[in-house]
């Protein structure tokens, strides 16, 4: 599963070389393109199809949805990137050297081992130290503007993540439960099926066999699809609450421009960004979990009802 979180190594260069304005972004707006997947049939019925040389029904995406869904992710990653190595380009007019990324990756380690005081006292002391060397005419920056900033800073990078963390947790124990249910049903004997003389069993009754264990695969997967859909419909209001909030903040915060300091722009884009991928990855991974596993159930009993499933047998 790739990893929107990649962007925020971008992101964590540009913290420590160049300030960088927000994006124009509403990024509650983006997770309306979260859909809730419904049962079996549902998920297959919005996948794209296509038959085989053995005229066997295979999947060639998961529906038209949830690639665009793919697409915006990637492109708004993407966006993320361009503007950090955009603003890199402006101060320095050419890409960071292996020194500076290799910094970068080590400030990034220190942070994420932080508490949130101490990354804020981190982020203070780095501003304060700017504006020393910057001269007496840098301007101070308005502290209800400050507070603000490192509100939405703690909100996205320590608030989203506790709450996907534990999203994440119950997500991976249900992902277990039903691999584990799954593994232990074994398909039946065709031991009992009319054979021809070379001993193979016919397809009908072959396809009706394994039809019977695919329908008990469908029956498992939707049970625990139940239990997936409900955890993501407790967990996508709360994430989708904070996201909102930074969100609200970036636009108060004018996308960066009622801040002066480069350290208090560089904070609030970082943040904006690792909302973006809160937002989505654990969300998403569940969603297209969810879709995937109905899917490839039910598209093996279509299958087995056609006759095509087991192709080793006669006709």
């Amino acid at each position: 599963m790739k990893k929107t979180v990649l962007i925020l190594f971008a992101c964590t260069v540009a913290v420590s070389l160049q300030a960088q304005k927000c994006l124009e972004l509403n990024i509650t707006a983006l997770m309306g393109k979260l859909e809730t997947p419904g049962a079996a049939g549902s998920s297959y019925g919005k996948c794209n199809l296509s038959k085989n040389d053995e005229k066997q029904t295979v999947i060639i995406n998961y529906g038209t949805d949830l690639v665009e869904l793919d697409t915006m992710i990637a492109r708004t990653a993407r966006d993320f990137n361009i503007a950090s190595i955009s603003g890199l380009g402006n101060i320095n007019s050419q890409m960071p050297s292996q020194q500076q990324v290799e910094d970068s990756k080590q400030l990034a380690e220190r942070l994420k081992n932080m508490t949130p005081e101490q990354q804020k006292q981190w982020a203070m002391q780095m501003a304060q130290e700017k504006q020393k060397g910057a001269g007496a005419s840098s301007i101070p920056d308005n502290s209800e503007f400050v507070k603000l900033v490192f509100q939405t800073q703690d909100i996205a990078v320590n608030q989203l993540k506790k709450l996907n963390d534990e999203f994440a947790g119950k997500l991976r124990d249900l992902n277990a439960a039903l691999s584990k249910e799954v593994s232990e049903v074994k398909p039946g004997s065709k031991s009992g099926c009319p054979q021809d003389k070379t001993g193979l069993p016919s397809c009908t009754c072959a396809n009706e066999i394994d039809g019977q264990y695919c329908q008990k695969i469908i029956s498992i997967t939707d049970r625990y699809n139940t239990q997936r859909t409900a955890l993501l419909q407790s967990y996508m209001p709360r994430i989708k609450a904070l996201v909102a909030a930074v969100d609200d903040n970036v636009v108060k915060l004018k996308h960066g421009d009622a801040v002066n300091s480069r350290d208090l722009k560089r904070t609030l884009f970082s943040s904006q960004a690792s909302a973006f991928s809160s937002a989505f990855d654990i969300t998403s991974s569940c969603i297209k979990m969810i879709r995937k596993d109905d899917s490839k159930a039910f598209v093996d009993k279509v299958n087995c009802d056609n006759n095509v499933y087991n192709l080793s047998c006669f006709h």
